[in-house]
């Protein structure tokens, strides 16, 4: 199964749908500001499985700050990250509360940072923002997940190449 993990979109659309278009996922995660962006990628692509959580940027949706889920027999635990302590380089308490959950996998946003650890039982991935990076350019991840097992996870830029830490921002139309 294969999953694109994205976070921090905040109503910046286009490589959302670029990511999802070119990736032909099985399903879409969504770590958190906006949900909204969530809710039109449901309606543009109804056939398409999309999870998310709110950030906290999001308000108003009966939707969880927390959730878990299980897919391909992988249960994984989703938080925007803002009330598990994330910050900067940090997943905060995210590992933690994923293990309490007897999670395999936990994903964060709020950072707009990439990060990628194994802390005990427990795999945790903060793909970046895909709209906002604070480091680096504009990121996403793609999971895939296999009978109970994460196979693969890899970090790409927008523009479909792997992810780079190295690689300075480039402002697309000059003001952002």
């Amino acid at each position: 199964m294969k999953i694109v993990v994205i976070s921090d979109s905040h109503g910046r659309m286009l490589d959302v749908y670029d990511a999802a278009e070119r990736e032909c996922p099985d399903a879409v995660i969504h770590l958190g500001d906006c949900y909204e962006d969530a809710c039109e990628l449901r309606h543009s692509y109804p056939d398409l499985p999309v999870y998310a959580v709110l950030g906290n940027n999001d308000w108003g949706a009966d939707v969880p700050l927390q959730s878990v889920v299980t897919l391909e027999g992988v249960r994984i635990y989703l938080t925007h990250g803002h009330r598990d302590g994330a910050c900067f380089s940090s997943p905060g308490n995210v590992p933690a509360h994923a293990a309490e959950q007897d999670c395999q996998l936990a994903l964060f946003g709020h950072t707009h940072i990439v990060y990628h650890a194994k802390h005990g039982t427990v795999e945790v991935l903060n793909p970046g923002s895909i709209s906002l990076p604070r480091r680096g350019v504009a990121s996403y991840a793609v999971l895939t997940l296999n009978e109970g097992r994460v196979d693969c996870i890899t970090l790409h830029d927008t523009q479909g190449g792997l992810w780079d830490p190295e690689k300075k921002k480039q402002k697309k139309w000059g003001w952002f």
